[in-house]
């Protein structure tokens, strides 16, 4: 099977490898679920798991891998020094670190130790990333082992190849190459393609070799050098073009004698075979008709030769095609002038395309115009590409102006060039000033030299998310969530750097974690210190009621289930205010009904008139509506009447009993508060902390029966 050549072979064009990924990890459960993700994300990849890290260098060297996901937290060895082993071993493989022991240090650590991608375990979210940053480096892997075999190839070739830049300087020759002009390597590197020709040949080579290489990206043909020493050289030449605007030189010399014919063989063979397509015309002949035309022309059109021959190239126009542009052709023959524009023409289908078309005219040794050539491109889905990639970009510079967020793009040296009109007014900075700082003027966190390593470490198009603290023009600080992306943008890697105010998000966990503490202290004391003393008490209580009688037992008991309630109370309280919220779309009259069901209700009767979808903790939302049922049948009378129905931010309980006195309730809310000898003074606490733990709003009023009315706002549904 024929293979591409170097210059067409990319990252992600392996011949269709598969993938062979050693996973290493103790915890055997978890290795067998990476790799069963990594199986079903990764098409045709093989997959072995070892749960002995010692085990991992004689499994590389039994058997070819192309990359070993590793756990950071094991015995023996963990996942640096496992990554030491394997180097020292001489294995080259990509590593990725993927641990679920997570942090700045350990992270630091990694990509100071070398490791090719460090990923922080969670959720089946981060197996399809994990997936495509193994893909990602294994193909980068394959590809750099290409390149070394290509240059080995190129090394040890009997042509001379070289490679130009996009200012004609060589940057590489082979020794074959040095050798046909009679030179060394080093005497042409850094040098001019023109110091190997005589004036006349680089003449021929700017005005028709380097324009024709340009529009088709390959010319062969055949040149002549000169040696060190001034002698000619006859060469065969092929040049191809490379995206930076350099390109590559594969010469050959040829035999003296035989150039010419040799030169003229490889002209009509270059013509015909040339990628775009190329006519001459006789002007010395009536209407400047066509008498050649390459393949690439009859395909292109979809005429036959001699279809084409003797005509001018007139038929190509049709309908749509414009008088100005034809007008401009004409002009540039009649004034003998070369000329490129791009036209409307039509195929023999009537199929319209666009065609770039470049005229020339071609002299004798005498000056005198002989022929004109033509070359016609196809750029119909070029020019389709330039509208969408102009509709693109129009959308994305909406987008990136409009965007709440701060949009800073920086290049791979940290200097900013782009930055958003929302980043310019919150980091305090006037239009354009922004550009050209680095990133460690406005990031306060950024160290240059950590921060280029870790763009360089960045797999393109993977986004990855942290936080850090930007720095404004006046000095002050704040926290910002970041999501990174790297893009190639024509050949140069640009950072894309979406940041956040997390200001008010900070200051929340903050808080959070404060009452958590706070929280954890008083479970503790509760659970333990009461709880306890309680259980011996209700013990003793029990073998006394068995042992004596007496009318004190009896509120003895209640005085017990009591104390047991307010214990409980007061570890749901505890509970709710600590547990992490886990939202999602909720159906109110569906978590009303379930709590109903919970609660001693009696005689009450319960009416839902919401059909409201709330997003809540589907069990904290329930408990909330167990506190104010039982909070209201507590109040009210024994056949009382409770309403679940509509606010619009929310929702409320009311009941048609005696209802709270206007001076008592915000007081109801208060921990301990109570007007009932049997009740704990909880209740309404635990309603107010799943509110605010929620985002929610609490309020006591009264109800349109004259009762109380438990009002929840600022409820997104």
């Amino acid at each position: 099977m024929a293979t591409a050549p170097l210059s067409e072979r990319t990252p992600f064009d392996a011949g269709n490898r598969r993938i062979d990924v050693l996973i290493v990890d103790d915890n055997e459960t978890m290795a067998k679920m990476t790799a069963e993700f990594l199986a079903r994300e990764l098409d045709d990849a093989t997959i072995r798991t070892l749960t002995d890290p010692t085990e991992a260098v004689a499994a590389l060297s039994d058997d070819e891998y192309d990359c070993v996901v590793s756990d950071f937290d094991m015995p023996r060895v963990n996942g640096l020094e496992l990554l030491e082993r394997v180097r020292d071993a001489g294995f080259e493989i990509p590593f990725v670190l993927f641990t679920g022991k997570g942090s700045e240090e350990i992270a630091s650590r990694a990509i100071s130790a070398g490791v090719d991608e460090y990923l922080q375990k969670g959720g089946p979210e981060e197996y399809p990333v994990l997936a495509n940053n193994v893909e990602n480096l294994v193909e980068k892997h394959w590809a750099e082992q290409q390149v070394r075999r290509g240059f080995l190839a190129i090394e040890s070739a009997e042509e001379g190849i070289g490679i130009i830049d996009e200012n004609g300087v060589y940057q590489y020759v082979n020794e074959a190459y040095a050798a046909v002009y009679d030179r060394d390597r080093d005497e042409l590197i850094g040098e001019h393609w023109d110091v190997l020709y005589p004036e006349e040949e680089a003449a021929r080579f700017h005005d028709l070799i380097l324009p024709e290489l340009e529009d088709c990206g390959v010319w062969r043909g055949v040149a002549t050098g000169v040696t060190k020493d001034g002698d000619p050289v006859p060469e065969q030449l092929v040049l191809t073009q490379m995206e930076d605007g350099g390109h590559v030189c594969i010469v050959q010399e040829i035999d003296r004698e035989a150039g010419a014919d040799s030169e003229l063989r490889l002209k009509a063979r270059a013509l015909d075979e040339a990628p775009t397509g190329v006519v001459l015309t006789d002007p010395d002949q009536p209407d400047n008709p066509i008498v050649y035309a390459n393949t690439r022309f009859l395909e292109m059109t979809g005429y036959d030769r001699a279809a084409v021959l003797g005509r001018n190239c007139r038929f190509l126009q049709g309908e749509h095609t414009s008088e100005a542009q034809v007008d401009k052709l004409r002009e540039a023959i009649e004034n003998v002038e070369p000329i490129t524009l791009e036209i409307r023409n039509y195929r023999t289908d009537g199929v319209m395309f666009w065609n770039r078309v470049r005229i020339a005219p071609i002299r004798d040794d005498d000056g005198e115009v002989v022929l004109y050539a033509g070359f016609h491109e196809d750029v119909t889905r070029s020019r389709a590409r330039q509208e969408q990639l102009r509709a693109s970009r129009n959308h994305l510079e909406a987008l990136f102006e409009l965007s709440p967020d701060l949009v800073v793009v920086h290049d791979a040296a940290g200097t900013i060039v782009e930055a958003n009109q929302r980043a310019q007014e919150e980091l305090g900075y006037g239009p354009s000033e922004l550009v050209g700082k680095n990133v460690w003027d406005v990031d306060a966190t950024a160290d240059p030299e950590r921060s280029r390593s870790f763009w360089r470490e960045l797999p393109p198009d993977t986004p990855r998310r942290f936080e850090g603290r930007l720095e404004r023009a006046d000095g002050s600080t704040f926290p910002v969530e970041v999501h990174l992306i790297r893009l190639d943008l024509d050949g140069e890697d640009r950072f894309v750097a979406l940041d956040r105010d997390i200001t008010e998000q900070k200051a929340r966990e903050e808080e959070l974690m404060r009452q958590n503490e706070r929280l954890a202290e008083f479970s503790s004391v509760v659970s333990h210190d009461l709880r306890n003393p309680l259980q011996v008490a209700q013990g003793r209580f029990g073998l006394l009621a068995d042992e004596a009688e007496s009318e004190h037992l009896a509120d003895l008991g209640s005085a017990l289930d009591r104390m047991e309630s307010l214990i409980d109370d007061l570890l749901t309280l505890a509970r709710e205010g600590d547990a992490a919220l886990e939202v999602e779309p909720v159906d109110v009259a569906t978590v009303a009904a379930a709590a109903w069901g919970t609660v001693e209700t009696g005689d009450a009767e319960l009416t839902v008139t919401t059909d409201l979808r709330v997003n809540a903790d589907p069990d904290q939302l329930q408990q909330l509506f167990e506190n104010l049922f039982g909070n209201a049948i507590e109040h009210a009378a024994p056949d009382a009447v409770i309403t679940v129905g509509d606010l619009p931010d929310g929702f409320y309980v009311a009941d048609d009993g005696p209802g709270i006195p206007e001076d008592e309730r915000e007081a109801v809310f208060d921990p301990g508060y109570s007007t009932s000898t049997d009740g704990t003074g909880f209740g309404l606490d635990i309603v107010a902390t799943i509110a605010e733990s929620h985002g929610w709003s609490v309020a006591a009023t009264e109800s349109g029966a004259g009762g109380a009315r438990l009002e929840i706002t600022g409820v997104e549904s």
